[in-house]
């Protein structure tokens, strides 16, 4: 997190500028009303009131400016925080390979990009706002001190037992935050399941399970927030216990100072808004302990995802693959998907340049692995996979995927229009490439010239075979339909 803050370091310097003026003006009006009580008040001058009264306006004034300006930088840097954290999540997800996509939950992932970062805003919002809320307590605790050190000890002597309590609270909350991270993940990753499968489950009539495996997530999400209720509700009630026994404290010995002449009732009185003045800050301090458990929790998930290194990366001084007819030869491959059973074992096959070659076989003989082992998606465990003659480990990652031109078995529809779809690779694309691809896929289709080629469609999967081609001419981009023509 830190990494993602330091760009931005001025905007917290500022937000603590400002809220370091704010806390000065907020500071200020206890004293000031407590000087209009003793030498207006107590003296009958009314000019003296009227001074005094202007001067507590006037610092308000300040206090509320800052208070908007603070309020102001903790979003502004909040948000962008978070905004730079889910692009760096998202784009470092883009750059992992297959293989650790295989294994992670796809609701666990956008876990993280959400709530897990949602977390992390908060945290970020309540620090300019904790920094001011410390300045006003040590300022108030000073000011106490400075005026009667015994009046100071029964307004403060209560924030002791109060640390002890918030550093309790913050042991027992990081296990809960951190289990209702894992539970809201799990929770996403049923409801994922449910929207992308929805064909399987009507298809199975399996609408009442997966209702159930949702209520089974939801009620461990709510189990989670419970524990984290009965702990809030252990802790925050001491933070409006302990300044008001505060008060109790003022009052008594403070009665006493004022009716043995030792203390002005505006001194006591001051003190008294100086002891009020420490809820708030208490409370702000209650409300970071609590969310920095939890964000504490998802930071440590996204971190999880940002510290795991792509496997399939451009070796040191890997070359450019030259032009070429396209030719993909595959020499003694042998390829397993983590460390079970091979797939592959000692593979040789030859597609020479415009050749069309099917290969058929039963269900996980291996088919698709073929087709992913040519645009470098996995790396085989022995023998070579060449494009033109160049092996694919040693040449660039980005000429290899440039080069190959891939259909999944499932194909994905992004949320746009048919014809953003057809040329994904190459928005740029001219309307004639986006109706060859047409043509080549299906030569009798009316969609090159119906209107609805061009209105959005909804992201939707549909099944079909896999296939792969090697573009001669290795024009750069991802998959779509026109690079693969």
């Amino acid at each position: 997190m830190r990494e993602t803050v330091r760009p931005y370091a001025w905007w917290v310097v500022l937000g603590v500028a400002v809220g370091m003026m704010w806390t000065i003006a907020r500071i200020s009006v206890p004293t000031l009303t407590g000087e209009a009580i003793d030498r207006g008040i107590e003296r009958y001058d009314s000019g003296a009131l009227v001074g005094w009264t202007v001067a507590i306006l006037a610092v308000g004034s300040v206090q509320a400016v800052c208070t908007g300006l603070r309020r102001y930088v903790a979003f502004r840097l909040a948000l962008r925080t978070e905004t730079d954290l889910r692009m760096r999540l998202v784009a470092h997800l883009q750059r992992l390979h297959f293989a650790f996509h295989d294994t992670a939950q796809t609701g666990q992932l956008m876990a993280r990009a959400n709530t897990d970062i949602q977390q992390i805003h908060m945290v970020v919002i309540l620090i300019p706002l904790t920094i001011a809320s410390i300045l006003t307590m040590v300022g108030v605790a000073s000011i106490l001190i400075a005026r009667s050190p015994l009046l100071a000890l029964f307004a403060l002597g209560t924030l002791p037992f109060l640390n002890i309590a918030a550093t309790r609270f913050t042991r027992r909350m990081y296990p809960v935050g951190l289990a209702l991270q894992e539970e809201l993940g799990d929770l996403a990753g049923v409801v994922e399941e449910s929207v992308t499968g929805v064909r399987v489950v009507k298809g199975f009539g399996a609408e009442r399970l997966q209702v159930d495996r949702l209520a089974v997530e939801a009620e461990s999400v709510y189990d989670r927030s419970i524990d984290q209720a009965r702990l809030r509700a252990g802790f925050l009630p001491l933070i409006d216990l302990l300044p008001t026994l505060g008060l109790v404290g003022i009052l008594w010995y403070g009665g006493h100072q004022v009716l043995e002449g030792n203390l002005t009732i505006g001194t006591v009185i001051a003190a008294n808004f100086y002891v009020l003045m420490l809820i708030w800050p208490l409370r702000m301090l209650g409300m970071l302990l609590g969310q920095i458990s939890r964000a504490s929790a998802s930071a440590g998930r996204i971190h999880e995802i940002l510290a795991t290194e792509p496997e399939i990366v451009d070796t040191p001084g890997a070359a450019p693959l030259a032009p070429g007819p396209g030719e993909v030869r595959f020499e003694g491959v042998r390829f397993a998907y983590g460390s079970g059973r091979p797939v592959l074992d000692g593979l040789d096959l030859v597609i020479r340049a415009g050749e069309a070659v099917a290969l058929v076989g039963a269900t996980a003989s291996g088919k698709t692995t073929v087709a992913r082992l040519v645009p470098r998606f996995y790396d085989v465990d022995s023998g070579r996979v060449l494009i033109d003659g160049a092996d694919v480990r040693e040449t660039r990652l980005a000429d290899v995927r440039g080069a190959v031109g891939i259909v999944f078995e499932d194909t994905f529809l992004f949320s746009d229009t048919v014809r953003s779809n057809i040329a994904f690779a190459d928005p740029e694309a001219p309307m004639e490439a986006v109706r060859r691809a047409l043509d080549l896929r299906e030569p009798t289709s009316s969609s090159r010239t119906s209107p609805r080629a061009t209105r959005p469609s909804s992201a939707s999967t549909a099944t079909r075979s896999p296939a792969a081609s090697v573009n001669g001419s290795r024009s750069r981009g991802r998959s779509s339909p026109i690079r693969a023509c």
